[in-house]
């Protein structure tokens, strides 16, 4: 018996080439996605990132993901959802550097300002709720989220 079919067995690949995801966990059928696809990932998300060491991050953890991947479903192309995930962790780290001017600008606000911002914005709060939590006037809100539009606005263009 050849290797590659001692290799398909193992890890439960058909004879179509799909494979059923219980045997994801076999840590032959690992080693062998990892090492066929690491570094076209790696040079694939380094594209998308512009950042060698942030690619390499997300190449791992989209093996990481494919490892977890609990479906009764058989996954007919590892190559192609090891490449879903990858895509989908770059548009999120891309997402994550967008925001992070925004929460720094948040961070920034007074204290005050901050928790009725938050309580509004983040926890949907209204504004006789946040005025009962902090202890003000329903009026008092009002300006603490005036002044924290009008200081985000000032900070973020």
């Amino acid at each position: 018996m050849s290797m590659s079919s001692i290799i398909r067995r193992v890890a439960g690949i058909t004879h179509n080439g799909s494979f059923s995801i219980r045997f994801m966990n076999s840590s032959l059928f690992l080693t062998q996605v990892y090492l066929r696809h690491i570094y076209e990932l790696r040079a694939f998300l380094l594209r998308r990132v512009g950042c060698r060491e942030v690619a390499a991050e997300l190449a791992q953890e989209a093996f990481i993901r494919i490892m977890h991947y609990q479906s009764g479903e058989t996954l007919q192309n590892v190559r192609a959802m090891l490449y879903r995930i990858a895509g989908n962790l770059a548009i999120d780290y891309h997402r994550m550097q967008i925001r992070l001017p925004e929460h720094a600008a948040i961070d920034a606000l007074s204290p005050q300002c901050h928790r009725a911002f938050v309580l509004h914005k983040f926890d949907g709060l209204s504004h006789a709720e946040i005025a009962d939590q902090l202890g003000i006037t329903r009026n008092a809100v009002e300006k603490l989220l005036i002044r924290a539009l009008v200081r985000l606005r000032q900070v973020l263009g």
